[in-house]
């Protein structure tokens, strides 16, 4: 495991790195179990969503 992430309502998941990589050497992340969490990436951010509470977290992208 990678990364972890924890709710506010105690759900939690992990992120696991797949061994894969891009052109630039950075490794891709896939989600341990993908019926905790949803994410939707977006031009300027990542949204993850809980689902089971619904709440919704983002992570802006850095210039």
């Amino acid at each position: 495991m990678v990364m972890k992430f924890e709710c506010e309502c105690g759900n939690r998941t992990g992120l696991f790195a797949t061994g894969d990589q891009d052109e630039s050497g950075r490794e891709y992340l896939e989600l341990e179990d993908d019926d905790s969490m949803t994410y939707i990436i977006g031009e300027n951010s990542i949204l993850f969503k809980c689902k089971f509470c619904g709440y919704t977290y983002r992570l802006d992208k850095l210039e």
